[in-house]
């Protein structure tokens, strides 16, 4: 039996089966499938306040972002690590490439802030009660002391070869979180 076949049973399904349906022909990029399943769906009309579309749409970014930060706060601190116990001239590689994430941890966390001031958010009420807060704090406290500068940063990217890769900065990722806030919204 095919998936057509399958479609016409589709309306039978719990909310959760068509859902697990859902993602998976997401996953693997069936748009057909995809469209068949929604199809099947019963729709439901919610009456929400205003401004719901758009909390929704900033706490999909946020979560985006935390796990992004969460992300290279491990390669930092796995980086160090790394570093501590490595020999020359492997040690000095490794110190580098955690500086460089130290210095990525720094600027996504001073994107945050400044992408909240831009949207007139309290950067911290997100914060302080997102699972990983004290691993950000300790890992943002580490930066700040051994992280690279902006310009050593710039100067690593350079010297290491990799100046075609653009170097992400505080300002360049507060335009890519005001841009995904965007879409989502527009979305909505």
């Amino acid at each position: 039996m095919n998936t057509k076949s399958l479609s016409k049973h589709y309306g039978t399904l719990s909310a959760a089966e068509r859902l697990s349906l859902l993602m998976a022909a997401g996953a693997r990029g069936d748009d057909v499938e995809h469209a068949r399943v929604v199809a099947a769906d019963p729709w439901e009309t919610w009456r929400v306040p205003d401004t719901f579309g758009r909390a929704l749409a900033f706490l999909a970014v946020f979560g985006q972002h935390r796990m992004e930060r969460l992300e290279l706060a491990a390669l930092f601190f796995k980086t160090s690590a790394l570093a501590d116990s490595a020999t020359e001239p492997l040690a000095t590689r490794l110190r580098d490439a955690a500086r460089l994430y130290g210095y990525l941890v720094r600027v996504h966390g001073e994107a945050w802030d400044q992408f909240c001031a831009a949207e007139q958010l309290d950067p911290g009420v997100c914060e302080t009660v997102a699972p990983g807060n004290a691993t950000l704090e300790v890992a943002d406290d580490e930066a700040t002391a051994c992280g690279f500068t902006d310009a050593e940063a710039r100067e690593y990217v350079q010297r290491s070869g990799n100046a075609e890769h653009r170097l992400k900065t505080a300002q360049s990722l507060v335009a890519e979180l005001s841009s995904a806030l965007k879409f989502i919204i527009n979305k909505l």
